[in-house]
């Protein structure tokens, strides 16, 4: 079916046409993998999920795909907390300095 290409704890990572699958061999498939482009993302991803960290930068695909793959329910909660607080506070509005402007 896959060929494994890295194992940590209950976690496997195996390579697709464009990128990895991470997956949680204690969750359902469809439920406990992520697809990712890049290896080292695929392992980051595992060690966060194991060490229980969220990344402080990252996008709201890569924290998905956490959710996604961790099984622990206070981590997940935390995850889902970041996504809406950065959902709520939106897009930054642009800088326009009007001193420029009428001179």
């Amino acid at each position: 079916m896959f060929s494994k290409v890295y194992e940590k704890k209950e976690f496997i990572i195996f390579p697709i046409k464009k990128g990895y699958v991470v997956y949680n061999l204690k969750k359902d498939f469809s439920n406990g993998h992520t697809h990712l482009r890049n290896f080292n993302s695929a392992k980051m991803a595992i060690d966060l999920v194991v060490n229980k960290k969220i990344p402080k930068s990252t996008n709201f695909y890569y924290l998905t795909s956490l959710i996604r793959i961790s099984q622990d329910e206070d981590y997940i909660n935390k995850i889902e907390e970041l996504i809406e607080t950065r959902k709520s506070k939106g897009k930054k509005k642009s800088y326009y300095n009007n001193s420029y402007c009428c001179r």
